[in-house]
């Protein structure tokens, strides 16, 4: 497929020389990895791969809406009560209550 020229199920079938089910399926799993975009027409669904620039447009846009760039706050804190709410409720090794001091194996 040329980028950015738009195609039927049934050209892609003829160009190939495979079945349209086999082309379909095939379409659809490109279309869901985002390798192909589909349209509808008229009666039909239209297939293309973008060009370059649209591939550059879009992946400029995505940047824009990245995650923000802001400090976890609050991330280590609460990772130290949940290791020590894990600790707590281990049972103590060879009958020992829990201890911080001693090692745990």
């Amino acid at each position: 497929m040329t980028p950015g020229t738009p195609y039927t199920g049934q050209q892609v079938a003829r160009l190939t020389g495979y079945s349209l089910p086999e082309v379909q399926r095939v379409l659809s799993g490109c279309v869901a990895r985002g390798i192909v975009r589909q349209t509808r027409d008229d009666r039909h669904s239209v297939y293309r791969v973008p060009t370059e620039e649209e591939i550059l447009r879009a992946g400029v846009q995505m940047l824009g809406h990245a995650l923000p760039q802001t400090i976890l706050q609050g991330y280590d804190a609460e990772h130290r009560r949940f290791r020590e709410m894990c600790m707590a409720s281990r049972r103590p090794v060879s009958g020992r209550p829990n201890s911080d001091d001693e090692p745990h194996v």
